[in-house]
């Protein structure tokens, strides 16, 4: 019986305008974020490897008191405190404060001594940019090898700790409600520093022997999928669980010899099927992409990585947003499904955004690793984020079985949420 109802709403699912309007939703955000992969190239002696976050205490230091001193100057301080831009004006008193701070992690007296430093450190950074450009120009840079040019920075005072830059800094961050460079996250990753050829060459070394190519990159689409898949089944869920109550087909329903987990479980698996199948399909894209460049290369690549990263990062997504979804639908009858999942899924992405880089997996709905690189911190954050799955999946199944137990109340007459259903088939029996 699981399997015929099963198959009868993997149909209905199918000619489902929604479901259909999900699978767009997915090829655009495919081909936006991925439509132009190129696989990585092995990194050669005199490039430019990008950066990478400094954990030298000195570096943080000077890099966010650089970043407060020129944000002190402007007036006008950036802070993200749920997510999305904000731009901060101090009033007097805490204008005051401010300065205050950085006169005590600095010895900058006051705006126009700040200043003053501000000018003289990009004036230093224009004349080595047009040195750089000179020599470019005269064909002359054959030993200078990658220019990294260095955001301001501020000198902090002698005798100034790492724990009261630290207490500054939160101070400095409560001041500007949060959400600033300045909180613990962010000066972590404040400090930036040029990656060396041996990083870099160890970075593509992990890719490939120990990624196998395809593990890395079937990262990457995991990271741009899960984010839809955050909120894009619960509208699924919603329709598909309030489509019988506009048909008015709940009487119907409801007298079926069916039990009520058979009737959600199989309600749950065919949504969930049938959002992982156009995953699963658009994931042979990028499979392509390195079976052409590991045949070119002479690379043995995990042919199954897409799998086993659609199954392992992406379904429990799937299967928690469709799961709370079907529940708040079934218990409701209405759609606040989606305002719940909708602020769910705006908190989960906007706190990712500190984690892009992958490693800090955390509780997160949506786990992030915006890389197909950074092995060694995917195995460091591994067992968290196995954990995080297993929670998911855990919650899943647990609100699949709210969802039934509300269900089969429905079916006795014993809830009555909205409608007149409910009353009316109590009414009957009692004549």
């Amino acid at each position: 019986m699981l399997g015929q109802l099963f198959v009868k709403e993997c149909k209905q699912t199918a000619r489902s305008l929604i479901f259909w309007a999900i699978v767009l939703i997915l090829i655009f955000d495919f081909v936006s974020q991925l439509g132009d992969m190129s696989i990585k190239a092995k990194p050669q002696p005199g490039e430019d490897y990008g950066i990478k976050a400094s954990d030298d205490p000195d570096l943080i230091m000077k890099s966010t008191l650089g970043n407060l001193m020129e944000e002190y100057v402007r007036e006008s301080y950036t802070t993200y405190p749920i997510g999305f831009y904000k731009s901060v004006t101090l009033n007097q008193e805490d204008d005051q404060r401010i300065g205050e701070i950085l006169k005590e992690a600095t010895g900058i007296a006051d705006r126009e001594a700040a200043e003053k430093v501000m000018e003289e450190w990009y004036v230093a950074q224009q004349e080595t940019e047009a040195s750089v450009e000179n020599a470019s120009k005269e064909g002359d840079t054959g030993n200078m090898g990658p220019i990294y040019l260095e955001p301001l920075q501020a000198e902090p005072v002698e005798g100034l700790t790492y724990q009261r830059f630290g207490e500054l800094m939160d101070e400095a961050d409560d001041i500007l409600g949060g959400g600033s460079d300045y909180r613990k996250e962010s000066r972590k990753k404040s400090a930036r520093i040029p990656k060396t050829y041996e990083e870099a060459l160890e970075e593509y070394n992990h890719l490939i022997e120990d990624d196998r190519l395809t593990g890395g990159y079937a990262r990457l689409f995991s990271d741009y999928m899960v984010i839809f898949l955050g909120i894009l089944p619960v509208f699924l869920a919603v329709t598909r669980g309030l489509r019988d109550r506009r048909a008015m087909m709940q009487e119907l329903i409801y007298t079926r010899k069916c039990s009520s987990f058979t009737i959600m479980a199989s309600r749950f698996l065919s949504m969930v099927v049938m959002l992982t199948l156009p995953v699963l399909i658009l994931s042979l894209i990028p499979l392509s992409e390195c079976l052409g460049f590991a045949q070119t290369a002479g690379i043995t690549v995990d042919m199954l990585a897409f799998v086993k990263y659609v199954f392992g990062w992406q379904v429990p997504t799937i299967m928690a947003v469709t799961a709370v979804g079907m529940f708040i639908t079934e218990l409701t009858d209405t759609a606040a499904a989606v305002l719940v999942q909708g602020a769910w899924w705006f908190m989960a992405v906007f706190s990712s955004i500190s984690d892009l880089s992958g490693g800090n997996y955390g509780w997160n709905l949506v786990p992030r690793h915006n890389s197909a690189l950074k092995w060694q911190e995917y195995q460091d954050g591994f067992t968290a984020l196995l954990a995080n799955r297993l929670l998911y999946t855990v919650l899943a199944l647990v609100f699949v079985v709210l969802t039934a137990l509300v269900y089969t109340q429905k079916r006795k007459g014993r809830l009555q949420i909205r409608g007149k259903i409910f009353a009316n088939r109590k009414s009957k029996s009692e004549v």
